[in-house]
């Protein structure tokens, strides 16, 4: 069963099933075949969209993928459409390997009208309108996780307003939560909006490892994270503590560490345990061993009793020992834009020469031209 949780197949559509797309392009909606103004989400473009946009392309992948492991029904991602249902069972048997399938249940699309998001202040509260909150859709996003990130802040915005509390804002380097929200309220959107990991200017620092440790203070102080939670941070941040103490206070010869397998010169000079994290290839739990087995190297009286290192906090632990020097610099140049926020962007720049620009952001940029690094 397991096995068959992660099989799948793939086929792709040809020359025939691009002119059944072609041939039937007056049969789809308006905003779907050009005539219209609607956008739809630019990373999961319909069928219709891929033959036009590529029409030197021979064919485009579809993944057959199962429903479930007791079903023997079959999503065949790729090739979304709202084409009528005979058009689209022309196109689904059309492709090598479905000439004789059956559609359960055909495609369709959904058109929507949204609120401009630059309308919300940080809150996601309307500036027009108090006490009413917006997140999802209705604000110009697609995505499970965005409804859900977007329904949390406005949730506990609107709760804490009712108790006239401090409201509830997260920073772009301290959450990918406030890169969603502050890409939303500060630049808008023209089409179906996804956060990606490549949206944070900092996504060094918005690492799973640390979330509790970025984002556990803040809902502490708005009242939406409960006593139990804020004590385990704690345990985890003492646990930490004591870790990096113990790493800092064992030392061994080069020589040493170079014979348990180590990549450093075999030579007299001493290195703690905690420099042989920033050796290539050194994980933590071979530095534990060598720590467990050589009590020679405990700069103290004699070595702690039990395991070296405490359980709690260990990943974390690791990665910031070992991307340290990223992870600071990267700490520095957030603080270095906060201190130049209001530096002023050049009226007319055309952001199209900046090279590490997508093609969606420089549209965007264009659109808007900010006036400062914080707009």
């Amino acid at each position: 069963q397991a096995h068959r949780l992660i099989v799948c197949h793939k086929t792709y559509t040809n020359a025939r099933t691009h002119k059944i797309v072609a041939d039937n392009k007056s049969k789809l909606p308006a905003y779907e075949s050009g005539g219209g103004k609607g956008a739809g989400p630019r990373y999961c473009p319909s069928l219709f969209s891929k033959v036009e946009r590529f029409p030197d392309r021979d064919g485009h992948i579809v993944w057959l993928e199962p429903e479930g492991l007791s079903s023997d029904w079959v999503y065949p991602n790729g090739i979304s459409s709202a084409f009528p249902p005979d058009v689209q069972l022309e196109i689904v048997r059309s492709m090598k390997g479905l000439e004789r399938a059956e559609i359960l249940k055909p495609a369709y699309d959904v058109e929507y009208d949204f609120v401009d998001p630059r309308c919300l202040r940080r809150t996601l509260e309307v500036s027009s309108c108090e006490g009413l909150y917006l997140a999802g859709q209705i604000i110009g996003t697609t995505g499970y996780e965005e409804a859900a990130a977007l329904g949390m802040v406005a949730g506990a915005n609107a709760g804490i307003a009712c108790r006239g509390g401090a409201p509830l804002t997260i920073e772009r380097h301290e959450g990918y939560v406030g890169v969603l929200v502050d890409d939303l309220v500060s630049r808008g959107t023209m089409e179906p909006y996804r956060m990606f990991t490549s949206r944070a200017e900092w996504r060094l620092l918005l690492r799973a490892d640390n979330a509790d440790v970025r984002l556990t203070p803040l809902g502490a102080a708005a009242g939406i994270v409960g006593a139990a939670r804020v004590e385990r941070l704690r345990e985890k941040q003492l646990a930490m503590q004591a870790g990096r103490v113990a790493l800092c206070s064992f030392s061994l010869p080069n020589s040493e560490w170079a014979a348990a397998g180590f990549g450093v010169k075999p030579n007299g000079e001493l290195r703690s345990a905690e420099q042989m994290m920033h050796v290539p290839e050194a994980q933590l739990d071979q530095v534990e061993a060598i720590m467990r087995t050589s009590p020679h190297g405990w700069r103290k009286p004699s070595p702690p009793e039990g395991a070296p290192l405490p359980r709690l906090g260990r990943e974390a632990l690791e990665i910031e020992i070992k991307y340290s020097n990223y992870l600071e610099r990267q700490e520095r140049e957030v603080a270095r834009l906060q201190e130049h926020s209001m530096a002023a962007i050049p009226r007319g720049t055309d952001f199209r020469i900046i090279p590490c620009l997508s093609k969606e952001e420089v549209e965007k940029l264009t659109a808007a031209q900010p006036a400062t690094l914080a707009e």
